[in-house]
């Protein structure tokens, strides 16, 4: 396997297969120094089509950090980088305070830019996480 550095590096390749083996590598090392590099290339504006392998790595991690840039990615994303943040979500948001985190940042989001059915059934995942007091009326 490659080192980590090498493998962070090529999270910035113009080539999506590149990106996502360095992804794939990274998520079998473990190391949590990687979540930052795949979160900037998750979020590099290029990238937007060929996410789904670089969220599918960040499962490897504890993302309980950046819970509510996750809520964002389930809400906006396509079908497979939604489900895959949901997933992380539900694995992340353990605590009390986590659960808060992911409802306050779900209230933020303006359900009327969600612009596909699977980011409205996110949502409806999400708030579904959260305490029954604290979920919006339908």
């Amino acid at each position: 396997m490659r080192e980590l550095q090498s493998l962070i590096q090529d999270l910035e390749s113009p080539k999506s297969s590149i990106r996502d083996r360095a992804a794939l590598d990274l998520m079998d090392i473990g190391d949590d120094s990687a979540i930052a590099p795949l979160l900037r290339a998750i979020f590099r504006p290029e990238n937007v089509n060929h996410r789904g392998t670089l969220v599918y790595a960040l499962s490897a991690f504890n993302c309980e950090d950046f819970l509510e840039t996750l809520v964002d990615l389930a809400l906006t994303g396509n079908f497979e980088v939604s489900a895959g943040a949901c997933s992380i979500i539900a694995e992340s948001a353990t605590s009390a305070k986590a659960v808060q985190r992911v409802h306050a940042q779900l209230v933020k989001f303006n359900p009327n830019t969600l612009s596909a059915e699977h980011n409205y059934i996110a949502r409806q995942e999400l708030f579904e996480l959260t305490p029954v007091e604290s979920r919006p009326a339908p």
